[in-house]
């Protein structure tokens, strides 16, 4: 019973660096207890317009996005276990899979990667994930 009563006092925590693109009803990030939901990201400015055309500067630009919500929670790449990449097409595989590695370094989250019939305004890539959180930061509304 006792990790039960530990588990019911753990809330949802909003992690906000913006509003979501288009000002859609989801938050960036949620953190709940010591980890971070991070919502699907794309390669979209502040303004929610996507941006480069190839799916490397997409990789790039949705995983920047991905970070900056990481780091506004508090942690770091490194703490990410988990992510989900969506693909418009698999023979941008590559491409992405380049850039990706970049961003994260051995030992690299567990990632599922999955082609997709089509993504929110015409993006080739979106990514999601979980990471660990070890410090509260001011940036969350809860």
């Amino acid at each position: 019973m006792r990790a039960s009563a530990k588990c019911s006092a753990a809330r949802k925590i909003a992690v906000q660096n913006g509003n979501a693109p288009l000002g859609l009803p989801f938050s960036p990030g949620i953190r709940f207890g010591d980890l971070l939901f991070v919502s699907g990201q794309g390669a979209t400015d502040k303004k929610g317009k996507v941006t480069g055309e190839d799916i490397k500067t997409q990789t790039k630009l949705t995983l920047q996005n991905f970070q900056r919500i990481v780091e506004d929670a508090g942690s770091d790449m490194s703490k990410v276990l988990q992510t989900t990449v969506y693909l418009k097409d698999l023979d941008d595989f590559s491409g992405m899979n380049e850039v990706y590695c970049s961003f994260f370094k051995e030992p690299r989250p567990a990632r599922a990667t999955v082609q997709v019939a089509n993504l929110l305004l015409g993006m080739r890539v979106e990514i999601q994930g979980i990471a660990h959180l070890s410090r509260r930061k001011t940036n969350v509304r809860g």
